[in-house]
């Protein structure tokens, strides 16, 4: 017999409402952010745009972006619970994403990506900036 899941909704995350079901979702990927409560509530305050996916109260899902809110927008995370990953939840928070930073306003549209992500960000339309003749470049302390 099939369990059927409650329907999963996605919304404008509230940091007060959300952040432990957020936090979760980076300690369950084993983010380093997930290490620093503190700055991790900080820059999800100060993200231009976030979503939440939630099935009934549970947080599945969080994505974040940050924007000048004229030509460009840096996609920072896109997480998906573990048992609820491959089934459109990532795809729905990214679409939600771009859908609220179009293309022919923000031509911009910029994120870095794990390895073995590629695939995901193909399917959503993504390239390689490679493909454009360009290189990326990032300075971090890794």
């Amino acid at each position: 017999m099939a369990t059927t899941r409650p329907p999963v909704t996605i919304r404008p995350a509230d940091v007060a409402e959300h952040f432990l079901g957020i936090i979760g979702l980076y300690q369950a990927h084993d983010w380093t952010h997930a290490g620093d409560p503190t700055r991790l509530r900080i820059a999800i305050e100060h993200s231009s745009f976030a979503v939440v996916a939630l099935e009934e109260e549970r947080v599945v899902g969080f994505a974040r972006a940050m924007s000048d809110e004229a030509f460009a927008v840096y996609i920072a995370d896109i997480l998906v619970s573990p048992d609820r990953q491959r089934q459109g939840i990532g795809r729905t928070l990214a679409q939600a994403i771009l859908d609220h930073y179009p293309m022919d306003r923000f031509h911009h549209q910029v994120l870095v990506a794990e390895r073995g992500a590629e695939g995901f960000y193909r399917r959503l339309g993504m390239v390689p900036v490679t493909s454009y003749g360009l290189t990326a470049f990032i300075r971090t302390r890794a």
